[in-house]
């Protein structure tokens, strides 16, 4: 079992054991939902000021020309942002992350699990691009250091960094943006009085990198959809913003973090590249400009970027094997299989196919990520799932096809676009078809099975009052739970039967086979019960008994 963590101390700044699990698995309680836009908006640029995005400007402006890439970024920003101010305005309300998003958004409690496996090798993958980069940087300036003991050094450093959750990453964005940013405006002002003297806004390449593949403007787009999860990851920080906080929250994270990201840094790191005789690994021109200082801007990016990486990476493990092999050791332990994964993609050279690993990873993410979308703004505005997001395993289905079904659909005919079969410009096209096929599947396939596989019968009911009453429930038990409620120091709490800690009554479950009540997580792991809650003989026993039960 895992550590779970007492809302005891569920206020920002709370135990250790809190820090490092950042409620992983489960939903975040009300009393730890206190930060502020601007403090996980700075989070989130972390992101932003990873050395990968000056590179991957370069090669695009290189590629495709300067303003086929401004537009592009545009369509990205607007396309991105839009996606994670409506995934962030649920996380905000619910406290859910985007993987518990997903349970009740179509997919079903083992359905999402597959999805947290696209999600995290979205993660690694940028975890190894800036890896290689800061290797470059540091084997340019120190040839005598060997690329692949940086890469094991990178893979390291970062366990330790990202142990501790949340609070440590604040802390460290915010005590790193002042030295990135005296060494951002450095590399203005050497780019700005560099000799060279080539046109930024008219620059157009002689040939395009690849005529077969389609128009310039459609690659650049193509590629910029491999950053949709970008929106997934606003989602996961949005959970810890106030509710009433949201939408302002939705949007800073959001559409300012895209906007800085794909129109500003992106763009700038095209200039660079303009600038600095077309070299497009900032970890080689830094350190040829600026020396050991140079190392060490590309070092601090490295800090602030993969942070985020391999915290985000570690989530989506943790959920996966939570449900797949009920193992729960704790959110931190699988920081270790994150950076164990990202460096053994670094010795495998990734960053030399940026844009095609990009477009390739898209046709999976926007699959995934725009069946949930529809299914928020179509299939609960229609009536055709549930308004609120059902994410404890004893309330969901194993699979649901609505989810499940578009995202397979989806992928049925874009991937062997992204393979080729098509040639260049059906791989091109491949992640726009990803996610319009499942964008409209996931309404198609709602109607069609009348969305009757989004609440299983259950006999295990929630406990708190406040909660739609998911459940046919055992009243002895929920009375019970309720009870023990209002024993407990903080009020709104219970202790779940299985683990002895407490938590918010929002995260309980009233389980028929341990016989009181249970947390989601625990409820999540549990491999005994065989989910007989969810067992017809169980579910009419409970409904048939509830009425003579006083509550």
């Amino acid at each position: 079992m895992t550590s779970p963590v007492s809302d005891s101390a569920g206020a920002v700044g709370g135990g250790w054991n809190e820090r490092r699990e950042d409620y992983a698995l489960r939903r975040v309680p009300l009393s730890y939902r206190q930060w502020g836009a601007i403090s996980l908006t700075g989070v989130m640029l972390g992101v932003a000021t990873a050395m990968f995005f000056l590179a991957w400007g370069g090669q695009l402006i290189i590629a495709y020309g300067t303003v086929n890439t401004l537009i592009g970024m545009i369509f990205g920003t607007v396309l991105i942002g839009g996606v994670g101010l409506v995934l962030t305005r649920i996380s905000a309300a619910t406290g859910l992350d985007s993987d518990l998003i997903t349970r009740g958004a179509g997919f079903g409690f083992m359905g999402s699990a597959f999805t947290s496996l696209i999600y995290t090798f979205n993660f690694v993958m940028f975890f190894a691009f800036e890896g290689e980069i800061m290797a470059a940087a540091i084997h340019d300036y120190w040839p005598v250091i060997p690329s692949w003991s940086v890469y094991l050094a990178v893979g390291l450093v970062f366990i330790p960094l990202t142990w501790w959750g949340i609070t440590a990453m604040n802390w460290l964005m915010w005590a790193t943006l002042p030295v990135y940013l005296g060494f951002l405006v450095w590399t203005i002002v050497l780019a700005a009085t560099s000799d060279t003297h080539a046109a930024f806004w008219s620059h157009v390449p002689t040939t395009v990198a690849n005529p077969a593949a389609g128009p310039a403007l459609l690659q650049v787009m193509a590629a910029s959809l491999g950053l949709i999860s970008m929106a997934t990851g606003a989602a996961d920080l949005g959970r810890f913003l106030p509710p009433g906080k949201r939408t302002g929250g939705a949007v800073a994270l959001g559409f300012g973090s895209m906007f800085v990201t794909l129109c500003v840094l992106t763009m700038l790191g095209g200039w660079f590249t303009l600038r600095f005789d077309g070299s497009t690994n900032p970890g080689a021109y830094l350190s040829g400009l600026m020396g050991i200082w140079g190392v060490l801007f590309v070092i601090v990016t490295q800090l602030r970027i993969n942070t985020t990486n391999v915290y985000s990476g570690s989530l989506a493990y943790a959920n996966f094997f939570c449900r797949i092999f009920h193992i729960t050791p704790g959110r931190q332990y699988w920081v270790i299989l994150t950076t164990v994964v990202g460096t053994g993609l670094m010795f495998g050279g990734i960053l030399d196919h940026l844009n095609a690993i990009l477009t390739f990873e898209a046709t999976f993410i926007m699959a995934w990520v725009m069946a949930v979308v529809s299914d928020i703004v179509i299939n609960k505005r229609l009536g055709l799932s549930p308004s609120n997001f059902v994410y404890k395993r004893a309330h969901t289905y194993k699979y649901n096809p609505v989810g499940v079904g578009a995202l397979v659909f989806a992928l049925a005919i874009a991937l062997p676009l992204a393979f080729n079969v098509a040639g260049p410009l059906g791989k091109t096209l491949a992640p726009f078809v990803s996610g319009i096929v499942a964008f409209a599947a996931a309404p198609a396939i709602a109607a069609l099975t009348r969305g009757r596989y989004y609440l299983p019968a259950t006999a295990a009911s929630n406990i708190d009052p406040a909660l739609p009453a998911v459940g046919t429930g055992s009243i002895a038990n929920i009375a019970s739970a309720r009870a023990d409620a209002h024993t407990q120091e903080v009020n709104g709490t219970s202790r779940c039967t299985t683990c002895a800690d407490s938590f918010e009554l929002a995260e309980f479950v009233s389980c028929p086979f341990h016989q009181g009540p249970v947390c989601s997580v625990c409820c999540s792991s549990e491999s005994r019960c065989k989910e007989m809650c969810k067992s017809e003989q169980q579910a009419v026993l409970t409904i048939k008994s509830a009425p003579t039960q006083s509550a």
